[in-house]
């Protein structure tokens, strides 16, 4: 019987604070994931105090339910970046997102965090030939500006990393790993608690009211029945952000959903055989999938855009089975343990970003690439909170824009579908003239 709740949530303690919240804090931090964690944790190791406030419990959202691939990955290319921000600004987002990376896998290290790390590798596998071209490419001009733990691998030695004929090679990122997200999570939450944070699960920030137009008076952050008066605050809520408490943020961020699933326990040597390389996989077809090996090594986890807006899980796991067979048909007929889904934070930019308006910080915006950004960034927007004069990230000068038909509900969503199902349609297309030129050359 398959279980509509995440698999990282098995066995796992579910943190409660029973403490009274408290009246007045310096900062108050709206989203208790990653990012308002990570952020907590410096701001209190700084000798601030510190209030975060979860609407849900403490833990329940993408944090949680996300694929565990700790990776630099952003959506966009480095001609992309050079064409809207120039050169400069264009090489600091790839060092800064391999610097997110490193600050993630350095903070568990450091901080001893019990989450099932692995250094693993994450292959991103080609799914046209230009997919594979284009990959070669961008690689290229990524190494020109920082080198790094990257090289493409040809489709006949893709035998050595998974075991199936899709794809048209791909590019590998030795230095990527994998986490189990609710343990990683856990472990940023004792964190800042040990640090002096104080964290509530359960309460709902409704509003949050600026004093004075003067912003050195600060805030009040009101939840049912009560407020905290305090001198900041921080958003973190990213695909989570409700336009009720930020119209701003709301209107600039677009919550994505993303659907996963792990099979049943099929035993070490099955999985070994599928991903011999005992990599992260990840592809670049639009209705992409992502999956992976959990950490107890006996189980696969499949990620898959089975729709662009919310459907439920029950709905979602014929169309995730549908990928999972695909891409591996010896799992036909294999039951799935569980299938969940939770809500990614996209940006039209396709960058995350840090900022300020109306003296509120925010860190949002990370694309479905949250497990080695939000932490960071989480790091980055307390600094600047603490000092606003300095720049911390190049990330404060990426675009947060808005378009005019988006006002925080993303009634679009299934029209974006359809046309990535159109774009699925194209690239097969491509995909099966290529397989066919190469048949013809045996």
């Amino acid at each position: 019987m398959t279980k509509y709740t995440p698999f990282w949530w098995e066995d796992q303690p579910q943190y409660k604070n029973n403490d009274d919240l408290p009246l007045d804090a310096d900062v108050v931090v709206i989203g208790a994931g990653y990012t308002g964690l990570s952020a907590a944790l410096t701001l209190s190791r700084s000798g601030r105090s510190v209030v975060v406030l979860d609407a849900e419990d403490v833990g329940f959202g993408a944090s949680t339910r996300n694929g565990g691939m700790l990776g630099s990955g952003h959506k966009v290319s480095t001609v992309q970046a050079q064409r809207q921000y120039g050169s400069e600004v264009a090489h600091k987002i790839h060092t800064e997102a391999n610097s997110s990376i490193e600050f993630t896998t350095n903070l568990i290290r450091d901080e001893s965090i019990d989450c099932d790390f692995q250094q693993c590798g994450r292959l991103r596998t080609a799914w046209t030939p230009q997919d594979h071209i284009s990959m070669t490419n961008n690689m290229n001009e990524l190494k020109s500006i920082e080198n790094f733990d990257s090289r493409m691998v040809g489709s006949e030695d893709m035998h050595k990393s998974i075991t199936t004929g899709l794809y048209f090679g791909g590019q590998l990122y030795g230095h990527h790993g994998s986490v189990q997200p609710r343990k990683l999570h856990y472990g940023i939450l004792q964190l800042a608690i040990n640090a002096g944070a104080q964290v509530f699960g359960g309460f709902r920030a409704n509003r949050v009211e600026r004093l004075s137009n003067n912003l050195s008076q600060g805030f009040k952050v009101h939840v049912p029945e009560k407020f905290i008066k305090c001198r900041h605050v921080l958003m973190a809520t990213n695909g989570y952000t409700r336009p009720d408490l930020s119209k701003y943020l709301s209107r600039r961020v677009i919550p994505v959903p993303s659907y996963i699933a792990t099979t049943e326990d099929i035993g070490t040597d099955m999985v070994d055989s599928l991903l011999p390389g005992g990599h992260c996989i990840v592809e670049t077809r639009q209705r992409y999938c992502y999956y992976r090996a959990t950490p107890c090594g006996k189980r696969i986890m499949l990620g898959t855009r089975a729709a662009m807006h919310q459907i439920t899980p029950k709905q979602a796991l014929p169309k995730i089975i549908d990928m999972l067979n695909g891409i591996f048909p010896s799992l036909g007929g294999v039951g799935i343990s569980h299938c969940w889904t939770g809500l990614t934070g996209f940006s039209f930019s396709k960058l995350p970003s840090i900022g300020c308006s109306g003296g509120v910080y925010y860190a949002l915006g990370y694309c479905g690439n949250g497990v080695a950004m939000a932490p960071y960034m989480g790091h980055k927007v307390a600094l600047k909170l603490m000092q606003p004069d300095k720049e911390q990230s190049v990330f404060e000068r990426t675009t947060l824009s808005t378009k005019f038909y988006y006002h925080g509900s993303p009634w679009f969503l299934p029209f974006a579908s359809a046309i990535f199902r159109g774009h699925d349609i194209v690239d097969n297309y491509r995909r099966k003239n290529a397989q066919k030129k190469d048949q013809s050359q045996l």
